[in-house]
């Protein structure tokens, strides 16, 4: 890697920080019982994955879409969408059983530099 590859990837991974604060922030400042917009699941999954530094277990992404947007993800329902998903080759990858990312995540790299 260059010394600019190197920086720009400083530099979004610094903004990606910065998004997921100024994303908390919102949650937190919404008048009482208020959501942000209404979202797909997979939308919310996403945006979990997306403000997370690492794959996650489903039973992780339902805790936070509880916690952090107010949304009931039945298990069965969200790993099968997730597994079309996937079979599909779009939006996310499984790294281990149960357990899922963004396609495009710089954290699921092997060795090789490939997915």
């Amino acid at each position: 890697m260059t010394e600019l590859d190197n920086y720009i990837e400083l530099k979004r991974q610094l903004l990606q920080a910065q998004l997921r604060v100024v994303y908390r922030y919102q949650r937190k400042t919404l008048p009482h019982g208020q959501k942000l917009k209404r979202t797909s699941n997979l939308t919310v999954v996403e945006d979990i994955l997306q403000n997370s530094d690492q794959p996650l277990h489903i039973s992780k992404i339902i805790q936070i879409a509880q916690k952090d947007y107010g949304v009931n993800l039945e298990r069965d329902s969200i790993v099968s969408a997730l597994i079309k998903k996937i079979n599909a080759a779009k939006t996310f990858i499984r790294v281990a059983p149960n357990t899922f990312a963004l396609k495009n995540s710089p954290e699921i790299v092997d060795e090789g530099g490939a997915l």
